[in-house]
């Protein structure tokens, strides 16, 4: 499932059930008690350890003398996370888990050894596995209901067209914000200004493409999260539609970023989001969650989705 790469439907796909056990890392811990706070739901230091230790035990994390990495340990973390999430998202829009969901998920995983497992660790990875399953089986809202997200933050629909302007200089980006604020036109900025070679034609417009091949103004959420520097993303993340936001350094200079305004994409952006509505949607609602990570295993980045170390 795109929106959720690291976590499958595992009997669908044959993911065994250790892909919980597959995303990312944790330091040394902390006197903190709480590892993780989403959205005011807490995942308590002790919970995490007892899962990190029955994957250990059941060989679904390799581990030195009992020592498991901290690549490995932030990475439950980041699925106990995702976990609590995406039944959040469900539950946002009147669609919460349901008794039947997760009884017939843990009947498609029973011979996969799971019944070894706590009843809280089955717990989480039925809840993984059927938010996943829910989500992908999500309808697309209405227009009217994607245009009032775009509006909000168009981050939030999982779709994302936008434009940049990278330079050299932090002042050279500060100098194109206020040539803008003054009337400018960005398109054509960036045709002068940009040091992109592609900006001369685009007009620093970064295109995508459809799922049959056709360029787009716009990109999801996932691509950008997946294929851009993390720190050209979290300046996507934070801008607003057709207001000019930087300067924002990035590994390739300082940018100026533009998302379009909904009337002039509004066909391209309504494309991304029904290609995969659940998926978009849920994207952007763990872009925008509150999420806090005990500093011991890292911390949150929502333009990648996964916990970094510090």
């Amino acid at each position: 499932m795109r929106f959720l790469p690291n976590f499958r439907r595992i009997a669908a796909t044959g993911v065994c059930v250790a892909a919980i056990a597959t995303l990312g890392a944790c330091s040394p811990f902390s006197n903190n008690s709480t590892a993780a706070t989403i959205n005011g739901s807490s995942v308590s230091r002790d919970t995490l350890e007892s899962y990190i230790a029955e994957f250990a035990a059941n060989q679904q994390l390799p581990s030195n003398d009992g020592v498991i990495s901290a690549d490995d340990a932030r990475g439950v973390l980041a699925g106990v996370i995702k976990a609590k999430a995406y039944s959040g998202y469900l539950e946002s829009i009147g669609k919460p888990l349901t008794s039947a969901q997760r009884a017939a998920v843990l009947k498609e995983i029973a011979n996969q050894g799971v019944g070894k497992l706590s009843k809280s660790l089955q717990s989480l990875i039925v809840d993984i596995n059927a938010a996943t399953v829910a989500i992908k089986d999500l309808k697309a809202p209405s227009d009217a209901a994607i245009e009032k997200l775009y509006n909000e933050s168009p981050s939030l629909t999982g779709a994302l067209c936008v434009r940049h302007i990278v330079v050299k200089k932090k002042e050279t980006a500060a100098k194109m914000l206020g040539l803008l604020s003054n009337g400018a036109d960005f398109a054509a900025l960036a045709k002068k200004y940009s040091i992109e070679p592609a900006a001369k034609k685009s007009g620093g417009a970064l295109a995508g493409q459809t799922a049959d091949g056709m360029a787009t103004p716009c990109m999801s959420l996932l691509d950008y999260q997946q294929n851009f520097d993390p720190a050209f993303t979290a300046g996507v993340l934070a801008a607003k539609a057709g207001v000019p936001y930087g300067p924002v350094q990035s590994s390739f200079g300082w940018h100026v970023i533009l998302l379009e305004k909904w009337e002039d994409v509004s066909d391209a952006a309504l494309a991304i989001v029904k290609a995969d509505p659940g998926a978009n949607l849920a994207t952007g609602w763990l872009a925008h969650a509150d999420i806090t990570v005990d500093p011991a295993y890292g911390h949150w980045v929502p333009a990648t989705g996964s916990i970094a170390a510090n």
